[in-house]
């Protein structure tokens, strides 16, 4: 489902107001939606539903996702650059071409994510993390942390 600039950017600012707690904020609800080459820099979009979204090429470095629901999504050559993904479900999510330098993957679930031409130089996880199957984060720069 494609969505103007508009109306995605409102919908930010209202999961913006529901995660500080003021009036007339909600929780975002983008499943489905599809935007490219959006540039959400330090963001805060803990827990928003991004189930099944595109968002090929955006630019989503410093973003907080933790907690967030991006099963099935296409990240496809977006750059999470420090990204915040703890907790995040990213089962299924395509991550070809994707840039997760130092992003904290604490409790993500990479299951059956296609992670093809990814870079995770200095990303760290932890044994809550859950990869691909035969993915080895470690040849892709990714440290663990026993915390």
């Amino acid at each position: 489902m494609k969505i103007e600039f508009e109306d995605f950017q409102k919908a930010i600012v209202l999961h913006q107001k529901y995660l500080s707690g003021e009036e007339g904020g909600e929780q975002g609800n983008l499943k489905q939606i599809e935007i490219f080459a959006v540039n959400l820099v330090g963001v805060n979009l803990r827990t928003i539903n991004l189930e099944s979204a595109t968002l090929k090429r955006a630019l989503l470095c410093e973003v907080n996702l933790e907690g967030a629901f991006l099963k099935g999504a296409n990240l496809k050559k977006s750059i999470l650059e420090g990204a915040n993904l703890k907790d995040a479900n990213l089962e299924n999510t395509s991550l070809i071409g994707v840039n997760l330098t130092r992003t904290n993957l604490r409790g993500a679930n990479l299951t059956n994510a296609l992670m093809e031409n990814v870079n995770l130089d200095n990303a760290v996880f932890n044994k809550t993390t859950l990869w691909p199957e035969n993915f080895d984060p470690k040849k892709f720069g990714a440290i663990f942390v026993d915390e």
